[in-house]
């Protein structure tokens, strides 16, 4: 799992999944149909003719429903793929899949014990749930490009915020005989234009939460003088004969040592920089570490992949641990994003 989503951070496999959620959202909202070729499906409806009465002519009919039905769910399927990866968490992926599976099959159980009656009859409302999942799938699309820092993010959410709200209403008058569904969805609409504006003051302002988009410590910031910055200070080492230089040198003062693999394209790299490294407990722990930075921004520079090599690091996020006798503390190695606390606690671990 680790291993697949240090593949996925980057900015290309990042926008890239992101192309495709956008892709699926409108298909969604009606542009284009997602379907298998009407050749195939011709053939599997006509193939399946005439079999039954047994268990696996039922599974048989069951795999074939499948392949012709199974494109219209293709792009909440492929939605729940991306997440999975990018999550690198196989419990997610399974209950993501797991969900959607048993509300697929549910339907079917229901029709087959003979309560029809609880199935909704379909209508215009169909239509409305499909647009809203692409509103879903567009919302997740906007917060993986949040990874890359070069995106404004929030413009993008004031945008879906904005055109969502109006769509539910949002500004309009509501006639005398309007029902309660058609104000709460215009009382939706007007929270969402209110908090897309204000996500669109945020952007302007270079604010990147959808949760939090005009703080107040914000505003004071760029009003009065912000206070002093406190980040943990990096050396960058560029080649095996200079780490093992700087190496040395600490394990002579007595001092341990912490090797940080980063990377441009790297968003969790970005991340760590932005949080994990700026926690003044996280800076107040690496105070008497020797703390290092590999940069392998360049997949085809000949000393970052040896350095990479020599410790068999695959990709960022990586930090090692050094002892103060040059070695390194195997067990203690960690990929992906970590968070101030766990690196702090990881460095109580340490002493």
């Amino acid at each position: 799992g680790e291993q697949l989503q240090a593949y996925f951070q980057n900015i290309w496999a990042i926008g890239a999944i992101a192309i495709v959620l956008g892709l699926m959202a409108l298909s969604m909202f009606g542009l284009y149909e997602i379907q298998m070729p009407s050749a195939i499906q011709s053939r599997l409806t006509s193939g399946s003719q005439g079999l039954g009465g047994s268990i696996w002519m039922v599974f048989i009919l069951g795999a074939a429903s499948a392949l012709i039905v199974g494109a219209c769910v293709s792009p909440l399927l492929i939605s729940v793929l991306s997440v999975a990866i990018l999550n690198a968490d196989p419990w997610i992926g399974a209950a993501l899949m797991s969900s959607m599976a048993l509300g697929m099959g549910m339907i079917l159980i229901v029709a087959g014990a003979g309560a029809t009656w609880l199935i909704p009859s379909s209508g215009a409302w169909m239509e409305r749930v499909k647009q809203s999942f692409g509103v879903m799938l567009l919302g997740v699309a906007i917060y993986l490009l949040g990874a890359i820092p070069a995106v404004p993010v929030l413009l993008l959410w004031a945008a879906l915020f904005i055109i969502t709200g109006v769509f539910l209403g949002a500004g309009r008058s509501l006639s005398a005989d309007a029902s309660g569904w058609t104000m709460f969805f215009k009382g939706l609409g007007t929270v969402l234009l209110i908090w897309g504006v204000l996500a669109m003051i945020g952007g302007f302002s270079g604010n990147r939460s959808i949760m939090a988009p005009v703080s107040l410590s914000s505003l004071t910031a760029s009003v009065g003088n912000p206070g002093p910055s406190t980040s943990v200070k990096f050396e960058n080492v560029d080649s095996l004969k200079a780490l093992d230089k700087v190496i040395a040198q600490a394990g002579e003062s007595g001092q341990k040592v912490m090797l940080d693999f980063s990377a441009d394209w790297c968003t969790d790299c970005m991340r760590m920089e932005r949080t994990t490294f700026q926690d003044p407990n996280v800076v107040a722990a690496l105070a008497s570490y020797r703390t290092l930075k590999v940069d392998v921004t360049d997949p085809d520079d000949p000393e970052g992949a040896a350095i990479k090599k020599r410790y068999g690091v695959f990709g960022p996020p990586a930090i090692l641990f050094f002892d103060t006798d040059g070695r390194e503390v195997e067990t203690e190695r960690r990929y992906g994003f970590v968070g101030a606390d766990a690196l702090v606690a990881l460095l109580t671990d340490l002493e």
